[in-house]
């Protein structure tokens, strides 16, 4: 791929990302960037479509931008101004929306091996000590307690039983799943700690 479209498109998701405080910062995006590159090369797949997937990938959230919409022209128009063609453009867009855990469906194994990556890819970075941190980064950005015993739903802790420790089943490719047990180790020994710290019982 033309390196000078990489690093353009590093530079715009940066600037894009600068004050992003939800745990879905640029440093995020660039662990998930790198991760998906690195699957890439156990995996294969088409490198070019990963590398900028993986760089837009929340560009369009909806958790993130209040316009979902209009950012996702945005996201094609600045493709199309760097010389990309209506297909890459195309298989971009398809990775991107399919690679959210809320759109997680029964037909993941008809998902392209480009998804599968970048998906993969993005869900190790929401387990392990980063996970952690980032879960809590979040949550503290929507109002929510670490833990309430008395009302778990809305806090922090209820999304590690909600979302990330169902996050090492769907993993799709092998290579990531050797990371993913590893990750999930530690969610596990975190939980166990915080109980035994806290006094309480999940």
């Amino acid at each position: 791929m033309n390196n000078l479209v990489l690093e353009k498109a590093k530079e715009f998701i940066k600037q894009e990302f600068a004050n992003e405080v939800t745990g879905h910062d640029w440093y995020h995006i660039d662990r998930v960037y790198k991760m998906a590159t690195q699957l890439q090369s156990k995996e294969g797949g088409n490198l070019k479509i990963i590398q900028l997937a993986a760089l837009f990938h929340d560009f369009t959230d909806k958790k993130l931008k209040e316009y979902p919409e209009e950012a996702e022209r945005q996201m094609i128009a600045w493709l199309r101004e760097n010389n990309l063609s209506e297909m890459e453009i195309e298989m971009i867009s398809n990775v991107i929306k399919n690679i959210s855990y809320s759109n997680e469906s029964s037909h993941s194994h008809d998902l392209s091996l480009e998804t599968k990556i970048v998906q993969d890819a993005d869900r190790l970075d929401a387990i392990g000590a980063i996970g952690i941190a980032r879960c809590f980064t979040y949550g503290g950005s929507e109002g929510r307690q670490i833990y309430n015993p008395e009302n778990k739903e809305a806090t922090s802790v209820q999304h590690f039983f909600d979302k990330l420790l169902n996050i090492k089943g769907i993993i799709q490719t092998g290579s990531a799943k050797e990371v993913a047990d590893t990750r999930h180790c530690i969610l596990i020994s975190f939980l166990k700690e915080l109980e035994n710290e806290c006094n309480i019982q999940f």
